[in-house]
């Protein structure tokens, strides 16, 4: 895949401690990758270009990018299935996406929301609109975030809630969503005792009828993984994790 950085502007930035957010705009076209570069005028940003859309997730996860912009139509694939096989990558689950495209009608807007689009704005827009637009999406998703939640440890156990995973003597545990949700519970309260009522509630909510059977089999399959040490039950009530 051919792609070259235009990070002229970012490299003159004096202020270091200022956020430079990598942006990655994926288009069929040089010369409109380049417009939208000027949209941002002297905003603290440096950009990856991507004309060639060949293995563009392999490309996406190697840069690392705070963000994305798509056109729909692609010299060499389709954006939508772009953005769809980017959110079937666990790692870009929270990646922003946006489609910046010519074709902006109801249902191409439609089927990008629904392939994960975090926002879809037509080329046609003002071009300091769409600048504002991608500046507050960014906000939205980072700096409200950067109060990050520590990993959690627990003897051999790590839990990293920001990247929904388990470590068991630094090896990933495979758990399901229900499990991670309730290792969660239980660990954001070590030595409390949860009622089997409110471990429902919190972890499958009240759209479907579940019992003590499944809270029991996910609890069984839990102490199989994390060990049956860390999990013990109180007869009558519920659960209580212990460190």
């Amino acid at each position: 895949m051919k792609y070259i950085s235009s990070d002229k502007e970012f490299m003159e930035i004096k202020n270091p401690q200022d956020k430079k957010y990598h942006i990655l705009i994926a288009d069929k076209d040089k010369s409109s990758i380049e417009h939208t570069i000027k949209c941002f005028k002297t905003e603290l940003y440096r950009f990856t270009e991507v004309t060639k859309t060949k293995d563009l997730v392999a490309t996406i996860k190697k840069e690392k990018p705070d963000l994305v912009i798509l056109e729909v139509d692609l010299n060499d694939g389709d954006g939508i299935e772009v953005c769809w096989d980017l959110r079937a990558d666990n790692s870009l689950l929270k990646l922003p996406i946006v489609f910046l495209s010519n074709r902006s009608d109801d249902f191409i807007q439609i089927t990008a929301f629904e392939a994960g689009a975090d926002e879809f704005i037509a080329k046609t827009s003002k071009s300091r609109l769409f600048s504002h637009r991608i500046k507050a999406l960014l906000r939205r998703c980072y700096e409200k975030t950067e109060e990050t939640k520590e990993i959690k440890k627990f003897g051999n156990i790590e839990i990293d809630e920001e990247q929904f995973m388990i470590f068991k003597k630094g090896e990933p545990l495979k758990l399901s969503k229900k499990e991670f949700q309730l290792v969660v519970l239980l660990c954001s309260r070590p030595g409390k005792v949860f009622k089997r009522n409110f471990i429902l509630l919190k972890v499958w909510g009240d759209d479907i009828i579940v019992g003590d059977r499944n809270i029991d089999t996910h609890i069984k399959k839990l102490r199989k993984k994390l060990g049956k040490q860390h999990i013990e039950t109180v007869r009558g009530i519920g659960y209580k994790f212990i460190p």
